[in-house]
């Protein structure tokens, strides 16, 4: 009948275990006398509890290290993801996506005097012209695709390759798109209407939209209306307005002072100003020969 000797032998990987010499000869000692098994049950015993102690220690520490890993990988996740899921498609996610909001509180007084508020001045307008200064961009065919452009590209107007800043002659014939970001486009449509509210101060600028082609000039005021009303509507604010008493006022006062969670101005205006593309002074416009075009305003 094989001994437990032959069982070590047999087996290699249960020597590795470290025992001690005396403990080696208890456990392989094929004496039977009651005091060398009883030695031998209780060190097995202790070197049985030492080995399991280990076992579970290394399990402990692999299980709480894929759970930190793992909360890493889902934050960073889920960050990612909140914002694919509440923003459609731009070459400028990319950036945006991994930079962290900034807390603004918005300065809602009705007395603040913002670069942007009236009466119109100089400085006024330049505020409103610095906003709006890099929107343009040009973009691939793959961006518009994955922006879901839906009409044909066939139509899609394009820059004259030597516009574009890419030093890449591939660069160049791919991103050849004209774009520009809707929320410069918003922007576009805030200032068109503070222009017409201080109408007086632009007599030229009003004299020449009602002029030229009145009807266009109804419509392009209220499209601007209705374009900022649906981007207020699908990016509807939940921020809380709270309201307070006023001395001398009888009815609660809106506090608009709200803090908000931004995205980083600077990085927005530094993406587009490397990218932007600067029209030449005195360009004109002229449709290609042979240019596939839309029947109908889209």
């Amino acid at each position: 009948m094989p001994t437990i000797s032959d069982f070590y032998r047999r087996f290699p990987i249960f020597s590795a275990v470290n025992y001690s010499s005396e403990l080696a000869e208890v456990l392989l000692s094929d004496e039977d006398d009651a005091g060398n098994s009883e030695k031998r049950s209780v060190r097995w015993e202790a070197q049985h509890w030492h080995w399991i102690f280990h076992g579970v220690s290394v399990l402990i520490t692999l299980y709480l290290g894929a759970l930190i890993i793992g909360f890493n990988s889902e934050k960073n996740l889920t960050y990612l993801q909140c914002w694919e899921r509440s923003h459609t498609y731009s070459p400028i996610n990319d950036i945006l996506s991994t930079t962290d909001y900034i807390y603004d509180r918005f300065n809602g007084s009705l007395w603040y005097q913002s670069p942007f508020k009236g009466p119109p001045t100089p400085q006024v307008e330049a505020a409103w012209q610095s906003a709006m200064e890099y929107g343009m961009i040009a973009v691939s065919a793959t961006d518009l695709e994955r922006a879901q452009r839906l009409e044909d590209l066939d139509t899609a107007a394009k820059f004259p390759a030597s516009f574009t800043k890419e030093k890449d002659k591939k660069d160049r014939e791919e991103k050849k798109y004209i774009t520009v970001a809707v929320g410069t486009h918003q922007l576009h449509c805030l200032h068109y209407l503070w222009q017409d509210h201080h109408a007086a101060f632009f007599p030229n600028t009003t004299q020449r939209k009602q002029k030229e082609v009145p009807e266009l000039y109804e419509r392009h005021y209220e499209h601007c209306v209705d374009y900022i009303r649906q981007s207020i509507m699908c990016n509807f604010d939940t921020s809380l307005l709270s309201y307070d008493w006023v001395r001398e006022h009888q009815t609660p006062t809106p506090n608009s002072n709200v803090m908000h969670r931004c995205v980083d101005w600077g990085v927005v205006q530094g993406w587009f100003r490397e990218r932007a593309v600067n029209m030449p002074d005195g360009f004109v416009w002229s449709k290609p020969e042979g240019q596939a075009s839309l029947d109908l305003n889209p």
